[in-house]
């Protein structure tokens, strides 16, 4: 598809243009749609037009939960032009490279509440702990879901096992992986453009 062809239906849909410029790194529906107003399911359809236009396209197709999308060739001289008309400043598009479907498979909800809660090394009770307090207090995960995740994440090597002599139970601290996805779940949260300068 032309350029000129791809920007003028991009145009011609501000939801479309919210989601392309937001896209600084790959991300999913559910991450996008915190920072627009839209909806999960809506975020999801207009994807799926930006995917048929080929502005982006999906890392982890075979997912069915957690898709993540990023922006094609086409889509990042799309989304540079419409930051350029708009007098915006131009991304760095700079993030690290990892594995994007176990990427996509950390974005669910109550493992991605685990990855950033392992800013140090901690058990399971203190994760869930705070996970609750300052993540989301309507995210409903015990000392029991942790443990269940954490051994799910020691398989897929996203955490270690760090024994400390004065407990009797293990802590866990992430890997190189798990420091890699934290900051991509970060990023997701904060690196964000101000999308009603686009109304």
């Amino acid at each position: 598809m032309q350029l000129s062809e791809a920007y003028h239906w991009l145009e011609q849909g501000l939801r479309r243009q919210q989601i392309l410029l937001q896209l600084k790194q790959p991300m999913t529906a559910n991450q996008l749609s915190k920072h627009i107003d839209m909806s999960r399911d809506r975020c999801s359809d207009v994807l799926w037009e930006l995917r048929i236009y080929e502005l982006v396209e999906c890392l982890n197709p075979k997912s069915r939960q957690s898709r993540l999308y990023w922006l094609t060739e086409l889509g990042k001289e799309c989304q540079h032009k419409l930051l350029q008309e708009r007098g915006l400043p131009v991304s760095i598009l700079d993030f690290p490279e990892v594995d994007w479907e176990l990427y996509g498979w950390v974005c669910f909800s109550h493992r991605s509440a685990v990855i950033k809660e392992l800013v140090q090394a901690r058990q399971p009770f203190q994760i869930a702990w705070r996970a609750v307090r300052f993540q989301d207090p309507t995210l409903r995960m015990s000392s029991n879901n942790v443990r269940d995740i954490i051994k799910l994440f020691l398989e897929r090597e996203i955490v270690e096992l760090v024994w400390d002599h004065k407990n009797v139970h293990p802590k866990y601290r992430l890997t190189e992986t798990g420091e890699k996805f934290m900051d991509l779940l970060r990023r997701a949260e904060t690196n964000l453009l101000e999308t009603n300068s686009l109304q």
